[in-house]
């Protein structure tokens, strides 16, 4: 699933279009008006975006964890369709931008890899009422570590799969009913509570239940996907746990003999002997606590280097980039229906030629959303298809068409 080729367009759009108008085939009236036809399309869906964008942030706001307004209260049956409206729009949105789902069967067995950050972290996913996880762009990305293999001297290339972007969208199950669910899988509720609030024992006091949190992240080692989850447990690794226990067991065993070695020579002796074995265990547990704050260390410094966006933000980066994918895919796909309309594309030819062109321009493979450029541009009235052959009208036509449907924006018929 994540070595498949994608649909993204990993090419900016104005480079696109740019590209496009720098054809030789053009003359000077057809460039022009390639060129406005281009500029109308592009601010059309800016502004349909930018009322998707006003929704998609009001069904937000009653979740939003960051509020600083006042916010509406909603009964329990409206706040329900609130959050389905806010799901479905929210899937639909990454779907115009072309990310890709990962599912808890991916996720779960991602979470069992080796960490690259030497990490031991454990996520509950059954503690979540809500859990979405996209990724767009997957690749290999090289860096250069000190192995056991090298005896820690020398630094060895070594190749991490990556997720250059992933989405979560998390929200919370009660306390009770996680607890609830616990209990019928056979644990006790004292020991449900107990690990239901131990789980989520690193979330802020200002936490709420009712929160939802989106978070966006990048260039993300897929075998560390855990760490990102709010409710993250660090563990210590088995090696340290071996390490801290033959060093301290070592240490134990050394103060029970010096005591009674101690209690055999004279009560002062034995009294210095209780207070340095008294120290032996106190260094005992701090070594463990040390251990794992420099796991926590590692832990906030890659989180804050993979952090992309969060909440407000990754609704408007989310919204940016469906905005420039769908553009991109409707220019792509009108260009080559208009240039080569002698050739009576079919929808599976048309994916084939601009597939061979994305990938002898940028040299990029990818998995062209053919059927989404012809919906769009099917939608604004400048594609008819007849026995399966695509035509669109002349630049001309199109561009009055482009402009006509500013005229019905503030129709509340008007969908996207």
């Amino acid at each position: 699933m994540i070595d498949t080729k994608e649909r993204f367009i990993p090419i900016g759009r104005q480079d696109i279009v740019d590209n496009l108008l720098a054809a030789s085939h053009w003359n000077n009236d057809e460039r022009q008006n390639f060129n406005e036809f281009c500029k109308i399309f592009i601010a059309l869906y800016h502004y349909k975006f930018h009322k998707y964008s006003e929704s998609l942030k009001h069904c937000y706001t009653p979740f939003n964890p960051d509020n600083d307004i006042i916010v509406q209260e909603h009964n329990d049956e409206d706040q329900r369709q609130i959050l389905q409206q806010l799901t479905d729009e929210t899937v639909k949105l990454l779907d115009k931008g072309n990310y890709e789902v990962l599912d808890k069967p991916a996720l779960q067995k991602a979470m069992v890899a080796d960490s690259y950050y030497g990490l031991n972290v454990h996520v509950d996913l059954d503690d979540f009422e809500q859990l979405v996880v996209y990724y767009r762009g997957s690749s290999m990305m090289e860096e250069y570590k000190r192995t056991w293999t090298s005896l820690f001297i020398q630094k060895k290339k070594i190749e991490i799969p990556i997720y250059k972007r992933l989405f979560l969208f998390l929200k919370f199950k009660t306390e009770d009913e996680r607890v609830k669910e616990l209990v019928a899988e056979g644990e006790t509720e004292k020991k449900a509570r107990k690990l239901v609030q131990k789980s989520r024992q690193n979330l802020p006091e200002e936490f709420s239940e009712e929160h939802i949190f989106l978070k966006l992240f990048k260039n993300l080692p897929r075998s560390d996907l855990e760490m990102l989850f709010p409710n993250q447990q660090v563990r210590l690794k088995i090696f340290d746990k071996i390490r801290l226990a033959l060093t301290g067991g070592g240490g134990t065993i050394f103060g029970i003999i010096k005591i009674i070695t101690a209690a055999v020579i004279n009560p002062i002796t034995l009294i210095a002997s209780v207070i340095g074995f008294i120290i032996i265990i106190f260094r005992q547990i701090m070594d463990i606590f040390t251990q794992k704050t420099k796991y926590m260390v590692t832990l906030s410094r890659n989180l804050y280097f993979h952090t992309l966006d969060n909440n407000f933000g990754v609704i408007n980066n989310l919204v940016d980039v469906a905005e420039e994918e769908e553009a991109k895919e409707a220019i792509l796909a009108y260009y080559f229906l208009y240039t080569q309309a002698d050739q009576n594309h079919t929808q599976e030819t048309l994916d084939r030629k601009i597939e061979k062109y994305i990938k002898d321009k940028y040299e990029v493979d990818i998995d062209f959303e053919v059927s989404d450029g012809i919906r769009k541009l099917h939608e604004e009235g400048i594609l008819t298809e007849e026995d399966g052959i695509l035509k669109v009208v002349d630049l001309k036509q199109a561009c009055v068409c482009m402009d006509a449907k500013w005229d019905h924006f503030f129709n509340p018929a008007e969908e996207m």
